[in-house]
């Protein structure tokens, strides 16, 4: 994985099915409310044009398939980790419904050297994290050493950062002292950025879960019991979780709750979110029925069903599902082994025939893949992929 510019995803754009629960124009299909929450609302019976407006009562029911395996942002691999912290916590910079960076904790575009090596960023003064302390330049240098620090075992903290920030690759291998990174806090409200070779998607991969920051006081704190549960957290972004207990006696449900102290929590329109594990899309579609969630995925034998119903709709995951081959391996350690296996997937009859869920199949370059996996539920895209 270290020769990163060899690798080549073959992936199968997902569209997946939706029944939701919401009326009139529906222009947005975002679940999550970080700016513009609320617009999947369920919409009263009046049939006025305030119906599922903020004035009415602002609480989502969804549905996850899976436990979220972890809130620690350093230690998340895999999208259910990423859609709730995503919620919940806030980096440098955010994607806007048209997949473009736009500042968060940031306040600002940052500053660029000519050289492109260098990246000033300066942070607003009013975000603060849910126990009242600032949110500086050192939560951030703090959260990326910590992911490229081998004796936290972080895989995404390498995987985005090494030949990306200067020094990330000599740290992860042990060969460097974790505070060479390339980030530095030059004040509490600015953050110098020195990266190993100019990185044309720089500015976007700052919105990667990967990248987000951290409380040192807190996460010390609570040393191996930090992110266990909603008790052992501190939130930045929209929602605070609420309710988060996976080895608690209500394992499979977990509650978000607006998070008043969110520096733009007047853009947020949604109160709360309610979320279920609920592993069988039959159960989904059942729950949905009686109008106990506002949303259900539909597999491929639904969508016969429901296609064309008032409330059907088509919508993007954030969803980056991969093949990845072990190359140690003596036979799998050749490329051209890995393409040849690539070419025996009928990779366009996998999302017509066994997908059939509106999926398109494509190729991009890996880094550009892994960017998609951060756009916002509302224009994201859900794939699969073989890993060369």
């Amino acid at each position: 994985m270290k020769k990163k510019s060899l690798l080549l995803l073959i992936l199968g754009l997902v569209m997946s099915m939706f029944l939701v629960a919401c009326g009139g124009d529906d222009t947005s299909d975002s679940d999550n409310s970080g700016n513009d929450g609320g617009s999947d609302s369920e919409q009263d019976d009046s049939g006025s044009d305030d119906a599922g407006s903020a004035s009415g009562e602002q609480v989502l029911n969804l549905i996850e398939a899976s436990q979220i395996p972890t809130m620690d942002s350093v230690m998340a691999t895999d999208a259910v980790a990423f859609q709730w912290l995503n919620e919940t916590m806030e980096g440098l910079y955010r994607l806007d419904e048209n997949t473009t960076p736009v500042p968060a904790i940031a306040d600002g575009d940052p500053v660029v050297s000519e050289d492109g090596l260098e990246w000033t960023v300066t942070l607003r003064e009013d975000a603060v994290w849910s126990n009242s302390d600032p949110v500086t330049a050192h939560d951030f240098v703090f959260a990326w050493r910590r992911a490229v620090n081998p004796e936290t075992g972080s895989e995404y903290g390498p995987f985005m950062m090494n030949g990306v920030l200067k020094n990330a690759e000599a740290i992860s291998n042990g060969e460097a002292e974790v505070d060479t990174l390339g980030v530095e806090a030059t004040s509490d409200y600015e953050l110098k950025i020195t990266l190993e070779k100019p990185v044309p998607y720089f500015h976007s991969l700052l919105t990667f879960g990967t990248y987000l920051p951290q409380n040192e006081a807190f996460v010390t704190e609570k040393g191996s019991d930090y992110a266990l549960n909603s008790e052992n957290l501190l939130y930045n972004g929209p929602f605070v979780l609420t309710e988060w207990n996976p080895t608690g006696e209500n394992a499979n449900q977990w509650t978000l709750v607006k998070n008043e102290d969110y520096w733009d929590k007047d853009n947020v329109k949604l109160e709360n979110i309610n979320v279920s594990i609920v592993k069988e899309t039959s159960t989904g579609v059942n729950l949905y029925n009686t109008g106990e969630i506002d949303r259900a995925g539909l597999s491929a034998e639904y969508v016969a069903q429901y296609a064309g119903t008032e409330d059907y709709r088509t919508l993007g995951e954030a969803v980056l599902f991969y093949l990845k081959f072990n190359h140690d391996n003596e036979f799998l350690s050749n490329i051209n082994v890995r393409k040849a296996i690539a070419m025996t997937i009928g990779k366009q009859g996998l999302v017509d025939v066994i997908l059939a869920n509106g999926s398109l199949v494509s190729m991009v370059r890996y880094h550009q893949a892994l960017l998609l996996t951060q756009i916002l539920v509302k224009i994201s895209v859900k794939s699969m992929a073989i890993l060369l």
